[in-house]
């Protein structure tokens, strides 16, 4: 669905606002220590966010801009005012919100994995980074009060959607981000997902850069066989439409776990973009594409069951994110 697609400059711009919402947790940082350590883990997420920007756009030539961050945030508040007043750039800009507002940094970039100094760095503030993305929102001519609610929304549709409220998940939903983005560093997904997020590279600097572009929010359309050219499809799109079940499929039966985070995603764009903007079709649609997802999933699950014993874990896995997908659409559907 085009309306779930950005394009890389509008990508750039959503991981500057991941780069300053970082930095501002690391301005706040009260040790001197954790502080450096957190400086460099910003340095490595930066450098391979760029190496997965840069891979994308190598496969454009009309691609004008280098893709850098925006480390200068009035040079960010610039570009965003010569985009947020073009017709059609509302949903966008919510999208970029809500992936900065749901960010969880800090975790593996696969080269860090011989730093333990790196490891369980942990947000210092969270009252702080709410109030900074509530200034985002500002910029984005957003009510600040959105941000408040795509997080309690995503909480909830987290526990919903596992099969009901669980007081457990109260105050765990980043460690559940954390650990979906953490069963991505596998040689299984790495190999799966490289040549789609990070064309051209290997090794390290490949592993980097899907990272990145995961834990950022961001799965590269093209690879995954939906429309957009080079727009990455966020906020839950990745789970919409037949087209997107080869890929997405292979990821979901690697980590079940993924399907639970981007079904959230989409119930939070459903509940508060979709249906206060009061855009019904766009509802519908979502469904209609959700039903076809889940029909492609179940189509790649039997085809894993003409080897059961030798696709065991995956079938299991298939099964988990499909019921999650089941118990979204359903959901989904009792909005309406």
């Amino acid at each position: 669905m085009k309306e779930f697609g950005l394009t890389l400059e509008q990508t750039r711009i959503m991981f500057s606002y991941q780069y300053h919402l970082v930095l501002a947790d690391i301005d706040n940082e009260s040790s001197f220590v954790t502080k450096g350590f957190k400086r460099k883990w910003l340095s490595l997420w930066k450098d391979s966010t760029e190496i997965f920007l840069k891979s994308q756009a190598a496969q454009n030539t009309t691609i004008k801009s280098d893709l850098q961050l925006l480390t200068d945030f009035q040079v960010l508040k610039d570009l965003i005012n010569e985009i947020k007043d073009e017709a059609g750039n509302k949903l966008t800009l919510y999208l970029i919100l809500l992936e900065t507002t749901l960010f969880k940094p800090y975790y593996s970039l696969g080269n860090t994995t011989n730093d333990d100094n790196l490891k369980n760095l942990k947000i210092s503030n969270e009252e702080l980074l709410v109030n900074k993305l509530k200034f985002f929102a500002r910029t984005l001519d957003i009510d600040s009060s959105v941000v408040i609610r795509f997080k309690s929304h995503y909480d909830e549709a987290i526990q919903g959607i596992k099969g009901g409220w669980n007081p457990l998940l109260i105050g765990a939903i980043g460690a559940i981000v954390l650990a979906v983005v953490a069963a991505f560093f596998t040689p299984a997904i790495a190999a799966l997902l490289a040549p789609i997020l990070a064309p051209g590279l290997s090794g390290a600097a490949a592993v980097s850069a899907v990272l990145a572009a995961l834990g950022g929010g961001a799965i590269a359309a093209g690879g995954f066989g939906m429309a957009g050219g080079f727009a990455v499809i966020i906020a839950g799109g990745a789970i919409l439409g037949a087209g997107s079940g080869a890929g997405v499929g292979a990821v979901f039966a690697q980590s079940p776990d993924s399907a639970l985070t981007q079904a959230a995603k989409l119930e939070v764009v459903m509940k508060e973009i979709v249906l206060i903007q009061k855009d019904i079709r766009l509802a519908q649609e979502i469904i209609k594409e959700q039903r076809q997802a889940i029909r492609s999933l179940e189509d790649q699950k039997d085809d894993l069951l003409l080897n059961k014993e030798k696709n065991k874990q995956k079938i299991e896995n298939l099964e988990k994110a499909i019921e999650y997908l089941k118990n979204a659409l359903k959901r989904n559907q009792d909005l309406l």
